[in-house]
């Protein structure tokens, strides 16, 4: 069931639901597949002497996973409009480590008619436990 109708307004802001980075989820996400010998692969995701190498202080999660944790928010928000009509951009700003906790957070921007319902525009975010921005963006989906 979707959250966002047409009457909803601008200016509402919603929260998804928090997420611990743990190493068995950026294991999952950045190990490779199949499990088996050589796994995890090392990278800047998996391996902290591969992450130094690159730079990095330390191993970090892959933007792809809260990018999925803003999605998982649109589809709270939008049901199923959302997989047949939904459009996202985002950019990551700041690394995410393991232990860190991200919350997706989406504000209403605006609203607008068009032939088949109302876009809802969103402005986008995830945040880590310290409220620092992590990931930005914007975010539109169809009611109809």
């Amino acid at each position: 069931m979707a959250i966002i109708t047409r009457d909803i307004q601008e200016g509402r802001p919603f929260s998804g639901k928090p997420k611990k980075i743990t190493e068995e989820r950026v294991y999952a996400f950045s190990g490779g597949f199949p499990k088996g010998p050589g796994w995890p692969q090392k990278n800047i995701h998996t391996d902290v002497e591969f992450a130094r190498r690159c730079g990095l202080s330390d191993r970090n999660a892959s933007g792809s996973m809260f990018e999925g944790y803003v999605t998982e928010l649109m589809v709270d928000l939008f049901g199923e409009n959302w997989l047949r009509g939904g459009k996202m951009q985002l950019v990551f700003i700041r690394m995410v480590t393991i232990g860190d906790t991200v919350l997706p957070k989406a504000i209403v921007q605006s609203r607008r008619e068009e032939h088949s319902g109302t876009r809802f525009v969103l402005e986008v975010s995830c945040e880590n436990q310290h409220g620092d921005k992590v990931a930005v963006g914007t975010a539109s989906g169809l009611v109809q």
